[in-house]
């Protein structure tokens, strides 16, 4: 087990790195045409430092649940921890898009193609994103089946649902972000796309948490940050409707506070899981 162990953390780290390093190339590659964009802005480095602060106060959350994963005696890729850390890693990726993203729109200078793409990409990242909390919340359908049918779901069969369900879901959205044909198009595409998944997360989580099923974490705490998340996105919206600075900051914090909401209920274990 300490040589698996070994063997995630080496994974681990390279993950990072090579992480760290695309996005230092993108970054370096536009950084004149980005730089731009701060002097033609007022006010625009305070909401870059405050979205930079976000990352790395995600890379930090993920940083800490990955080391409890990592501390457990026995390591599975199936565990919550790992699932959780995954999350968050995953979040931390496509924020760092995010900011390339705006930077790159505001300069007016960025082929809408490539934008395009780029966009596509960090639809991909938001795919991802949910998968690993969507693989643990989906045990609310083995609790669901165990509980109201005469007969039990093993494990084998659960398992077997649940990947059909992760893939059928990917494949759907996969499609609708290859045809997808413009900026405009895409920016409609994230609701539909993201609050119907969130819901039914929190929902699940929700469920979990009434039947006393999640031990690992809390489901109370998870499944409310999800609804919040919702109601999140769409004051962002709603607040970046303006140019001002002031309301691109608030919209900053409110997506800070939720995910250290959401952190808090990954690392804490439920009332009737303490007894």
């Amino acid at each position: 087990m300490e040589e698996k162990k070994r063997k995630f953390k080496l994974y681990i780290i390279l993950v990072v790195i090579i992480t760290v390093i695309s996005y230092s190339v993108l970054f370096t590659l536009f950084w004149n045409l980005l730089a731009e964009v701060f002097i033609t802005t007022e006010g625009l480095w305070i909401g870059f430092i405050i979205s930079l602060s976000k990352v790395l106060i995600l890379a930090l959350m993920s940083y800490y649940i990955y080391r409890r994963w990592l501390k457990q005696d026995a390591i599975f890729t199936s565990d919550a921890y790992f699932l959780f850390g995954s999350f968050f890693w995953i979040l931390t990726t496509g924020k760092i898009l995010d900011i390339f993203w705006n930077l790159g729109f505001l300069t007016g200078n960025f082929n809408l193609n490539f934008l395009l793409f780029l966009l596509k990409i960090r639809f991909a990242i938001v795919i991802l994103n949910i998968i690993p909390i969507l693989y643990v919340g989906l045990e609310a359908i083995l609790t669901f089946v165990n509980l109201y049918k005469k007969k039990e779901m093993n494990k084998q069969q659960f398992n077997k649902i649940r990947r059909r369900i992760i893939i059928i879901y990917i494949i759907v959205i996969a499609i609708l972000i290859v045809i997808a044909p413009r900026i405009s198009f895409m920016n409609i595409l994230l609701p539909f796309i993201s609050f119907p998944m969130f819901l039914f997360i929190a929902i699940m989580f929700l469920y979990m948490y009434k039947n006393k099923y999640l031990s690992q974490a809390n489901g109370l705490i998870i499944g409310l940050s999800f609804l919040l998340l919702i109601v999140a996105s769409i004051i962002r919206s709603l607040l970046s409707l303006s140019f001002e600075v002031f309301p691109v900051v608030l919209a900053e914090f409110i997506d800070i506070g939720v995910y250290i909401l959401m952190f808090i209920g990954f690392i804490t274990r439920s009332s009737y899981a303490k007894k």
